[in-house]
């Protein structure tokens, strides 16, 4: 079934851009990935803890974390974020090894609100380094690195796509208009589109990474995180 989606647009040509330009950004996802996926380690674990750090790091958050990111024996922000996927563990342990294009999102919908909002939350406890500051980009990074091929990512290059490819109606993710039903909704249209471009067609885009990372390098030139303008 052929979709319209502008998120689909040049697929194969959004994809090599990314690569071309985003080389840290898959260096780390790569690492990141065989962590949890080759190496089977526990996605709730302390050995993971710090690929997930890493992963923020790389992934543009740094800023938002403050000194000190992966000391784990104060209050900075891997003792913040190890205490918070701790709690989580319980809420989303099933939905470990649950894909995007599989997963029923009307029955776990519920279970993944409670675990966007609890990782976004400001106040006593919270991930951004201002705890009166919600951690919404952040929260979707951790839960892809929670579970690569179910959660996918959403930044400002990603909300402005959305927007432009199926009318969500937020301009960026960093805003108060942001919400757990939104990422809920923007699930839902990734996986409607990698349904309806055929999943298999679709991970042969990039053979070697999660769908959910294609589709995220998708939307993030579609949002204009690379210039669409110059042809190689």
């Amino acid at each position: 079934m052929a979709s319209n989606s502008k998120i689909l647009e040049e697929a194969e040509w959004k994809i090599e851009q990314f690569d071309l330009n985003g080389l840290h950004y898959n260096l780390v996802a790569d690492q990141v990935y065989r962590k949890r996926f080759k190496e089977k380690v526990d996605p709730f674990g302390k050995e993971y803890l710090r690929h997930i750090v890493a992963g923020l790091v790389a992934f543009d958050m740094a800023k938002l974390m403050g000194k000190r990111p992966y000391d784990t024996e104060s209050k900075f922000f891997a003792s913040r974020l190890e205490a918070k996927i701790f709690s989580l563990k319980p809420l989303l342990e099933a939905l470990m090894n649950l894909s995007l294009t599989r997963i029923n999102l009307k029955t776990q919908k519920s279970g993944i609100m409670k675990a966007f909002e609890y990782l976004s939350a400001d106040g006593e406890g919270a991930l951004h380094q201002n705890k009166n500051k919600h951690f919404y980009v952040g929260a979707t990074k951790i839960l892809h690195f929670l579970n690569p091929i179910l959660f996918i990512i959403i930044d400002s290059n990603a909300s402005r796509a959305y927007k432009l490819a199926h009318g969500v109606n937020f301009v960026k993710a960093t805003q108060p208009g942001f919400s757990a039903e939104k990422y809920i909704q923007c699930m839902e249209c990734a996986r409607n589109d990698i349904v309806c471009y055929g999943p298999k067609r679709f991970q042969k885009l990039d053979a070697n990474i999660p769908i959910t990372t294609i589709y995220d390098k998708l939307t993030f030139v579609t949002g204009g995180g690379i210039n669409q303008s110059a042809r190689l």
